[in-house]
This record gives structure tokens, sequence and C-alpha cells, in this order.
């Protein structure tokens, strides 16, 4: 976006523009030391000329910079003796009520009572001071008020807004901010006010030579770079809309030429051609007549395209998405079996050892009862030196035509025979090097083709910027064995009889011999840790065997504490979210989840789809201490409304970090999109992404320059994809 401006502006330093004092201030805030990293502060909110500015977008305990209205001022009781200080001063504040165009609250001012005598009903006031709270209603604190007249222009003001105008440069440059149609509300940081803020971008931007326009064309309806940059900061008559669509289209622009890019780059490459056999004789064929159930229409329609992919001497790049139990696996050992039949092998990487000891179960089950020739090796860290030696040699052989592991695939010293496919489960938990190190092992500098797969349901904008150079598949139809799951939000606080009702289903669950998972936030800690809700268990549930699982254990007490519950000598697992990938469990129907509302959208959805994965009717329990009426418990009353994963991305994207979506590891997208609402700017990310797939294949080389300041960790996460 703002990498855009030429490289000696962004790099000038702020002392060189504001001053060495004022550019310490900054950067003691801010971090900030060059134009280029200031300009990219865009305001909050914007307050438009005549009107106040709700405080909605702070939280208590924020420093707030607003506008607002005064509706009445009551003045402290000078009268009485024994609330005047020693210096004959007023020990109570004045005591002034505001709107900010929505509520009206107290703004409480010590020691400034003269200003009751300025302040009157309608007078319009900028408030640099502290978001509080009173009795449950919110107050603005610690504040500093300056006066707007009725023409605009600064009066009376207090702390360091009077500070700001007692020199005349001050005065000047806010009588400049305040006769703006729009006024930009930033937050203040750390000794820097909102206001002051605003003053050093205006000269900063006053500074500022005129920006070439960067692009050969642009939407037509949208503003040209220079126009935009300095609209965005401070709007005229028309407000910032326009502006800000702008920088939002060069953001999206930036990440799609990458993507772009990297498709073109992509293509280039050679594959080994794994085509299907003509005759009915392939293991592909005989796997398919021999399922112990019937292929899905969807996953028939996806495993033909990855069948023609895989056919092709360019890399298959594929992301396939899917609902939980809707069927990934099977058409990616389909897929691995097309490889094998032309003779290559097949990975499948897998971010647990219980999730690769279970994809490896599974893969040897459905081969052997379809009486498939094909051996498949497992191969992770806590193995024995000896199992992994004859993995190994397995593998190098190629003995072994489907290979399954975890990152102890990476290690040196894996060596393939023959490679053809890399399938990835959950991609989004390997970083770029970890899985270009399988695509670097093919043959005779082959690149493998390359199946990413995901639970998680990624919305459209998702999947046209963060995966927007992989092709997308999608599974939205669950197979027909699989049951519905109820899910019921359990709130404590409201309805206390509740919680003891979820534990009498789980003691009757257990009682006929089915499984039901508890699922903590944390390990260790007081509140809601695995620990506490094992003790918890064990007390609701007696005579009920409850084991527990989470990340600190070996791999050993891990791999015991899962086979105990899957062979039911536990009937309850304590967990974290260490069994929210791939665990699969038919007798499990059950599941509650402690404090629910810890959890975003997604992931709740994709931890009761360990649930009702058989023939048997599932049941998930959200406890939480959440009030009706607040977002958090809106947020679990959308996941109790329906099972359907895209449907609830699309409500996840809005209500969280899009980073947050997919996971801590994908925390690269928060910093690579700075602008982009990923649940409101469809239509400009397709716009994007159309004029990127166009300027890439006109001028690749211009391309590559307007990608020049993509960042490590955002490059990083592109690549992921």
């Amino acid at each position: 976006m703002l990498g855009w401006l030429s490289t000696a502006t962004a790099m000038t330093p702020l002392r060189e523009v504001l001053g060495a004092k004022a550019a310490k201030k900054v950067k003691d805030a801010l971090g900030d030391t060059s134009v280029g990293e200031l300009l990219r502060r865009l305001p909050q909110r914007y307050a438009s000329q005549g009107h106040s500015l709700n405080v909605d977008y702070a939280q208590v305990g924020e420093s707030i910079t607003a506008v607002v209205e005064v509706v009445g001022v009551v003045l402290p009781d000078s009268g009485d003796q024994s609330q005047l200080t020693p210096r004959g001063r007023p020990r109570q504040p004045l005591r002034i009520m505001v709107t900010d165009g929505v509520r009206t609250m107290p703004m409480p001012i010590f020691g400034q009572a003269w200003l009751g005598k300025v302040l009157h009903s309608g007078t319009r006031l900028l408030v640099l001071g502290t978001l509080g709270e009173f009795r449950g209603q919110p107050q603005i604190t610690n504040a500093d008020v300056l006066v707007i007249g009725a023409d605009g222009k600064p009066g009376a003001a207090t702390g360091k807004l009077k500070k700001l105008i007692d020199g005349a440069d001050g005065m000047a440059e806010l009588r400049g901010l305040l006769a703006r149609p729009y006024l930009p509300i930033h937050r203040g940081r750390k000794g820097l006010s909102g206001i002051l803020l605003a003053l050093y971008i205006r000269r900063v931007l006053q500074w500022l030579p005129r920006q070439a326009e960067p692009l050969p064309e642009f939407p037509s309806a949208l503003p040209g770079f220079d126009e935009a940059l300095r609209e965005a900061h401070f709007p005229g008559v028309d407000g910032p809309l326009a502006a800000l669509n702008r920088l939002k289209y060069d953001e999206a622009l930036e990440l799609q030429l990458a993507l772009a890019l990297r498709r073109a780059g992509n293509a280039d490459r050679v594959a080994p051609e794994c085509p299907p056999r003509e005759a009915d004789d392939g293991r592909v064929s005989r796997l398919a007549a021999n399922l112990p159930f019937e292929l899905t229409r969807g996953q028939e329609a996806v495993f033909a395209d990855v069948s023609a992919d895989l056919a092709r001497p360019v890399p298959m790049n594929r992301l396939l998405q899917g609902e939980v139990g809707s069927g990934k696996t099977v058409v990616a050992l389909l897929a691995m079996l097309q490889v094998l039949d032309a003779g290559r092998q097949s990975v499948l990487l897998a971010p647990t050892e219980v999730l690769a000891a279970q994809h490896a179960r599974t893969i040897r089950g459905l081969l052997d009862d379809a009486d498939v020739d094909a051996r498949v090796a497992l191969l992770t860290g806590s193995m024995s030196v000896g199992e992994k030696r004859a993995a190994l040699l397995d593998i190098v052989t190629g003995e072994a035509g489907i290979i399954v592991g975890t990152h102890a695939l990476l290690s040196e010293g894996v060596d393939f025979f023959d490679l053809g496919l890399v399938v990835i489960d959950e991609q989004h938990r390997f970083g770029v090097r970890q899985r270009d190190r399988l695509r670097e092992r093919g043959r005779d500098g082959m690149t493998p083709h390359v199946l990413v797969m995901t639970a998680t349901p990624i919305p459209r904008t998702l999947a046209m910027t963060v995966f927007g150079d992989l092709d997308v598949s999608e599974l939205a139809e669950l197979p027909g064995q699989r049951r519905q799951v109820t899910t019921v939000v359990v709130p404590s606080v409201e309805k206390p009889t509740w919680e003891a009702r979820a534990w009498e289903v789980i003691r009757e669950q257990a009682a006929l011999g089915h499984r039901a998972f508890i699922v903590s936030p944390r390990i260790l800690g007081e509140g809601e840790s695995v620990e506490d809700n094992f003790d918890l268990a064990r007390r609701n549930l007696p005579g009920v065997d409850v084991g527990f699982l989470h990340g600190r254990m070996t791999p050993e007490e891990k791999a015991a504490a899962m086979a105990d519950f899957v062979s039911g000598r536990t009937s309850v697992l304590v967990a974290t979210t260490v069994i929210e990938v791939g665990v699969d469990v038919p007798e499990a129907t059950v599941m509650m989840i402690r404090r629910a509302e810890s959890y975003g959208v997604s992931q709740l959805h994709q931890l009761r789809g360990r649930i009702g994965r058989g023939d048997l009717e599932g049941i998930c329990f959200l406890c939480t201490e959440t009030w009706q009426g607040t977002p958090e418990r809106a947020r679990l009353d959308a996941i109790a409304e329906t099972n359907d994963g895209f449907r609830l991305a699309e409500i996840d994207v809005r209500t969280r970090k899009h980073g947050d979506v997919l996971g801590e590891g994908q925390s690269g997208l928060a910093a690579g999109l700075g602008l982009l609402d990923l649940g409101e700017d469809v239509r400009i990310i397709e716009r994007a992404r159309k004029d990127a797939a166009k300027l890439a294949a006109e001028m690749p080389d211009y391309a590559r320059r307007l990608t020049y300041d993509i960042t490590d960790e955002q490059a990083g996460y592109l690549e992921r994809s």
C-alpha cells in the first residue's frame, strides 16, 4: 500500500521533518522513525464538522480523543467550607454532562471550576481523556478539554490542549485542523495524544512532495494515489470513503500481484505426470468399488479435478477445504493411489503424532478391506530407532507407496524413491520452509504435486487473499453415515441447573458405552484448566473412568491416553484443543466445552466435529458465564443455530481478526492486511484479483516492482498457501 511511496521519501527520518523533539516523542510512543512509518497511521475514526463523535471504538481504560457536546453543567458547592481545600478551591469536581451523539455521560473535571462559567448547553468540546466506567455506565475521566467556537475556532482550553495552543504555531495548526470538514481521530499512546499525532501527520503531509501515480491504470471511481493518501488522513467535504477504498484497493492489488506471480512461477515448474489407469484394474478403481460407503457427489467431483491435475506435467497446487467429517481423507487416498498406479510415492504430512497414527490406521484399514495392494509406512519422532530404520528403508527403496508422518518426514536422511504427491493435512500448521523441504525432494528435479487440506471453513474473501495462488475445492456435503450434532449453550449464570443436566447426559452416555470429551482452555492454572476439569469430572461422574490429554504429555503418554479412550477403558477424556484436528472416535457422542466464549467460531465448530462421527447422534454443550446480549454470547448462539461451517466462517471473519480464523500460526495475515476488511471488502478484493492477473501477465517486471515491500512475514504467510 504505502510501500508505493518513493523510497527516498518513505525512508526520510522524521527528525528532518518534525524536528528532534517531536520525532523523539513519536519514536517513544509508536516506535516510528521514518515518514513512511508515520503515514501508515491512519485515523481510527473521523468527526465531521458540526457533529459529535461516539466513543464506541474505545475500551474502558483506553485513551480517547472525542468531540462531544455539553448538555449540562453542575458547579461544585463553594459555599460549604468543608468542601474546600486549604487554598479555597472546591474538593468536588465540576460535573459536566456531555453527549457523544449516542449516549449522555458524565465528565468530571477537578480543579477547573472556572470552566463552569464558559460552558453551557450546546457547547462543543474537543476532549482528550480516558474512557471510564461508573456503576456500569461510561464516563470520561482525566479529561483535558478545548472549547470549539461556533465558527470552528479554538477557544478556552485545559491541560495538554492548553499547552498545545499557547504557542502561536500550535494555535495556528489547531485552528487549521478544526477548520477541516473532518477531524481525524487517533488513539493516544504513551504521552502522545491523538490530537498531537494528527498535527504531526499534518506537518508531514505539508512537507511531502507530490507522489507519482504508481499504477498504469486504476478503477475510475477512485482517486489517484497522492490524493488518496492525503484525503485518507484529512478528508475533504466528500468524506474519507473514496480515499480509503483506493488504499484498500492498492493493498489488495499488492497481495494479489504477489499471488499471481507465484502462480506464474508454479506454472514454469515440471511435475511428474500421473494419469489415471484407463482400465478398471488399478488401485483407484478397486478401492472405490469396495469402500464400505458410497462416495458423495462432492467427493466424486473433487477427485475428478484432482485426478485431472495429477495427469498434467504442471504441479498441482490445490486447496481442499471441507466440513469436519466431509471425507477429505478418502479423496486424498484416491489421489495417492492414482500416483501409486503411476509408479510413484505419496506423502501425507500431519501436524501431530496422534493424527498421523490415526491416518495410518484408517488408510491401512480401508486398503485391507478393499484388498488393495499398497504398503503404508508411518514415520514419527517418537518411534524407536529400529522402527525408524525399517520405515526409512521402505521409503528409499520404494517399497512404501504411501508414507504418513509428522515433522519427522522433513528431517535430513529421509530420502524418497520417487515422490509424486505431497498431501498436507491442516496445512496452516506448517511453515513455508517445512513444506518446501518436501517439494524439493522430487526425482530428477521435478516438483511433486501438492494437495493441502483444511477442515477450517474458509470464507471466499480469505480464500482469494491467503490462498489466492491455489485452486480451491470444497466438500460441503457430509457422507450419509454422519449424524448431525445438536449444540446447546449452557449459561451457568442465567441457568445454573443446566450444567448439572449436562453432566447427567454425560453419565447416561457413558453407561451406554459411548464416549465424551471435556475440553479445557488451558493445561494448568486456576480456572477451567485440564487439571481443574479432570477433578470436576471425577466428582460429577462417580464410577466413570476419566482420562486426560494435553500437549505437554510425551508422545507415549498421548498415545496411551488415546488408546484407552478409543478402546473404552476410559469413557471420558478431559483435553485441551489438542483433539481439535482429525481425532476420529465413532463412539464419541458428547462434548462439553468449558469457557466456550474463549474460542473462535471456527475453532468451536471444528471441536464439535469430533463427535457424531459414526451412526450415533451427538450433543455439544457450550458452557459459558456470558450474558445474553453480549457479543461473546451472540457468537455462541450462532454456533448453536447451525452446523454449516461455511456460514459460520463468514460470521467468524466479521467478528475476529482474519488471522485468528485459521489459528495463531497465520498471524502474518494480520500484519499484511492493514485496511482490508475481509468481511466487507469483497468487491474490492475481486476487482484487485482481476486487475492483478492482467498486470502480472502483461507487465510481469512492473508487477514485481510493485510488490517489493512485501515483508518477510507476509511473504511467508503467502507461501504457506
